[in-house]
């Protein structure tokens, strides 16, 4: 009834298939593992049920929510009072003075935290002033961009101070630093995967650039999009500066959004993106975590540094029935890379002329006599069992291919 009444009073129509799966499974024993892109509801997937679970009247810290960045403390703290304001909640962030928390942390304790890993350590672990040790709740919200060798120094700390709260892990997907720490504490885990089946509505335009330069390709692109909010992510610091100044020289209303700037700043920019005063934000991977506000286009200047940021980078598009666009530029060092990618994502690939992007059609080669009777020499079997259709096609390209060197063979013989 509470989860109800609350989705009612926040406008949503329906649940999605994260909300729903973690609705199902917060009571089991299990811990639980959440797979979800951003943008999918996932916050409230958490906020909900472990609400309606805290008791208003216990004067303790009952739940502790980390996120990676001080921006989606801010964003999780306003979407929670929305959805009930009745509890003592504190949202430890970077401009907040570091000695006042402490002070009044000795005279009384919040009912549920959300911070950041670095300012929960600073509480709980140095100054020994957030005791989280009766919490009935950890949850590790986007883990996969906390998880690096300082974060994963200290968390057995934490983890060993709540051992009796139920955790919940949410991330876009399970990258390989998130393995042995999901092993080590998460035991038989409920694991709740929809990044399949919540499908953003994305269109994926590859650029194959060949040889030619990059930022001038940019420039050309940029001469044939109009955006509403354009993401432009790039890799390396000092390339992050020259993309801003190019741009910039172009007349273009563009903001070089850097990991360096202060939480102030960094909020009055957000404000201005929002407010439309800028319609191309150059950015790095570490700079954009937590950035939440509607963006039409990604464009990957580069690719990122680890294959998995790609989708996080891309799913600031396409979310929440919005429909989005992706550029990545393709050059002769990239195949290797993108050929994993095309395994994630159904790449459309384009081509860059003085009128627009073009899309190319590939052609499709006509099957030859010799390939034809390939495939049908293939043996179906009586009953159709699991995984049918994907081993046909693995059998089906096999035969194609024996024929096809089949056919080299006599013609060369």
């Amino acid at each position: 009834m509470y989860i109800k009444e609350k989705l009612e009073k926040l406008g949503f129509k329906s649940t999605t298939p994260i909300q729903d799966g973690v609705f199902d499974a917060i009571d089991h024993k299990k811990h639980l593992v959440g797979l979800a892109p951003t943008g999918t509801g996932k916050t409230h997937a958490y906020l909900l049920p472990i609400l309606e679970r805290l008791d208003v009247n216990m004067m303790k810290t009952q739940a502790v929510i980390l996120v990676p960045t001080n921006e989606l403390v801010v964003q999780v703290y306003q979407m929670l009072m929305l959805t009930d304001d009745r509890f003592n909640v504190k949202a430890y962030e970077a401009s907040r003075d570091k000695q006042k928390d402490v002070s009044w942390l000795k005279k009384a304790q919040p009912q549920i935290v959300i911070t950041t890993p670095n300012r929960l350590k600073y509480l709980a672990v140095d100054e020994q002033a957030l005791n989280i040790k009766d919490a009935k709740f950890l949850v590790l919200d986007e883990a996969d961009m906390m998880f690096d060798e300082e974060f994963m120094g200290w968390i057995d700390g934490i983890i060993q101070m709540m051992d009796h709260a139920k955790y919940l892990l949410f991330s876009a997907t399970i990258t390989k630093p998130m393995e042995p720490f999901i092993r080590a504490y998460f035991g038989s885990y409920d694991l709740i995967d929809t990044s399949k089946s919540h499908e953003l509505d994305i269109e994926y335009q590859l650029i194959n650039i060949k040889h030619q330069d990059r930022l001038e390709s940019l420039k050309k692109v940029i001469k044939h999009i109009n955006p509403y909010v354009c993401l432009i992510f790039v890799s390396k610091k000092e390339n992050q500066d020259l993309v801003y100044e190019s741009l910039y020289e172009l007349g273009l209303n563009v903001i070089n959004f850097k990991s360096s700037l202060g939480i102030k700043r960094r909020k009055q920019i957000i404000d201005e993106i929002k407010n439309m005063k800028y319609q191309y934000v150059v950015t790095s991977d570490l700079a954009a975590r937590g950035l939440d506000f509607k963006i039409s286009h990604v464009i990957h200047f580069d690719l990122p540094h680890h294959l998995e940021f790609f989708m996080h980078r891309s799913g600031r598009t396409g979310r929440m029935n919005d429909s989005g666009v992706v550029i990545t530029f393709l050059n002769v060092d990239d195949h290797r890379r993108i050929d994993k990618l095309r395994k994630l994502v159904d790449f459309k690939e384009y081509q860059l002329t003085p009128e627009g992007l073009i899309e190319k059609v590939s052609k499709k080669r006509p099957l030859s006599e010799a390939e034809k009777q390939a495939i049908k020499s293939i043996k179906k079997p009586k009953k159709v069992k699991p995984n049918y259709k994907k081993k046909n096609k693995q059998q089906v390209s096999k035969a194609k291919k024996q024929a096809r060197r089949r056919e080299l063979y006599d013609q060369n013989r």
